[in-house]
């Protein structure tokens, strides 16, 4: 292979890779957006932004991180949940990223409604559990909040 052939594939890869970044990027400024502009309280504050991953804090305790994982040209979003004083994240949920924008093929990631409702669904029994265990008076496990979807998070 020449250098112009190797360097016409490099331009390529720099160009889908650069693409990739700037749909997470614009992903993640939606569901930013989003929660603070929805007005429902969903106890959610902004927790910290570092490049790759996003994380919000739940009810002053729990750590949400939406996250960009599988490496380099990684198009997986994984949701995980942790304690707000660390640990190890469990994940909760995960979605598809494409390079045109579209999370799980269907929803644009410029459309804010839905981009904030599908989060919401990945997410939904994360406050399902919390709910059942804080109407029983029970203590809540991480363990069992990422576990069993279905079923109330006691310890």
């Amino acid at each position: 292979m020449t250098i112009w052939e190797i360097s016409e594939k490099a331009d390529f890869i720099a160009g889908r890779h650069h693409r990739l970044q700037e749909e997470w990027r614009h992903y993640c400024n939606t569901l930013v957006q989003g929660i603070t502009l929805s007005k429902a309280r969903l106890h959610h504050a902004i927790g910290c932004a570092p490049e790759q991953q996003l994380c919000f804090v739940l009810f002053e305790h729990f750590t949400l991180s939406v996250t960009l994982v599988g490496g380099f040209n990684g198009h997986t979003i994984e949701y995980a949940i942790a304690g707000k004083d660390g640990g190890e994240p469990r994940v909760i949920a995960q979605a598809q990223l494409s390079s045109d924008g579209l999370i799980d093929g269907v929803i644009s990631n410029r459309d804010r409604e839905k981009v904030l409702n599908h989060y919401l669904d990945a997410i939904a029994d994360v406050y399902n559990n919390l709910y059942a265990a804080m109407e029983t008076d029970s203590p809540v496990t991480l363990t069992a909040l990422a576990r069993n979807a279905h079923a109330p998070a006691l310890a």
